[in-house]
């Protein structure tokens, strides 16, 4: 049986309107970010592991990023498309916001009544510098900056980073980023998404449910097996550590498509052998996130052809590694 398609897209973005959005800035009296989200966990866990996600202040967090998002999985996924790049190539491929130029900030309730951000966002090269400044000003753990593709014109970075602690600082730090950036806001899933391309063909290929967004994006977020943990603290898979592909319409059948491989080192070098003998283009190799056991490795492909058939040597990349499928 195919599994299911979920229409509401988990990650990709429109502009709408909010009103009585909180402000931006230095975290709040009363309002807190724990010191020890960056330090090295030890044995046993210092910090909780997931709590009751009703508990999560979804529509406050909302209000003071300026984004809507989705639940899913017990994890508030909110993202964020670079709408102010429209026009990011790579070689003679157009690349949408809404396919490979935005990000996610991902946000888990802890038992403890804390709230565990993890996300990654797109950055201008002249963003980089005060965006971290921000991170650090507001006791974020700065993870990971990289290229996801090479090629593109312009040239477009990511920062992936994550913070502990109550709703309002947390959300008030990841404010703090954004405002750092032109990135539009307000934000929040297209109404009606539609996309040409058959998004449950994709998923009985995949093996994972799917979720169609802007621009007709078709995307996956493809969780692992094992228990994960970041800073010391039990996440959910979903903690924007799964392993995503993303199908961006080109005409017809034709499709770009972006796979990034969450892997252990033991999978990353049989992913890269399945996936060049493909003939995928390698992009990147790099770690994510920081003080996580155990230590993954993302690596994001590139290829243009049949969706379908995009789809089936994706699949076999992943049977490399630990994750979900069905």
């Amino acid at each position: 049986m195919a599994p299911p398609v979920d229409t509401a897209p988990l990650s990709r973005r429109h502009a709408l309107r909010l009103g009585g959005l909180a402000g931006a800035g230095a975290v709040a009296a009363g309002s807190t970010l724990l010191a020890g989200a960056g330090r090295a966990a030890a044995a046993p866990l210092r910090a909780p592991g997931g709590g009751d996600p009703a508990r999560l202040p979804v529509a406050l967090i909302e209000r003071i990023v300026q984004g809507k998002g989705e639940v899913s999985n017990g994890v508030l996924n909110i993202g964020f498309d670079r709408d102010d790049l429209p026009h990011v190539h790579k070689g003679r491929v157009p690349v949408k916001p809404a396919f490979e130029i935005n990000g996610n900030l991902c946000f888990q309730q802890l038992a403890d009544g804390s709230v565990m951000m993890n996300g990654d966002l797109a950055f201008k090269p002249g963003e980089v510098d005060r965006a971290i400044g921000e991170m650090v000003r507001h006791r974020m753990v700065w993870q990971a900056l990289h290229q996801h593709l090479t090629g593109l014109r312009p040239m477009v970075w990511f920062m992936h980073m994550r913070a502990r602690g109550s709703a309002v600082a947390v959300a008030k730090a990841c404010d703090a980023v954004l405002s750092a950036t032109s990135t539009p806001r307000p934000q929040a899933p297209p109404a009606h998404p539609a996309t040409p391309l058959d998004a449950k063909r994709l998923a009985r290929i995949i093996g994972a449910p799917a979720s169609v967004g802007g621009s007709g994006v078709v995307s996956f977020q493809i969780p692992r097996r094992e228990q994960i943990i970041l800073g010391g603290v039990k996440i959910s898979p979903y903690l924007n550590v799964y392993t995503s592909v993303d199908f961006q319409p080109l005409g017809g059948d034709r499709a770009a498509a972006v796979p990034d491989f969450g892997m252990l080192a033991g999978e990353a070098d049989r992913v890269a052998r399945v996936m060049r003998h493909q003939g995928w283009q390698l992009d990147c190799l790099y770690n994510q996130e920081t003080d996580e056991r155990p230590q993954l490795y993302f690596s994001h492909q590139f290829k243009v052809g049949n969706a379908y058939t995009l789809a089936a040597e994706i699949r076999r990349g992943l049977e490399q590694t630990g994750v979900v499928l069905h």
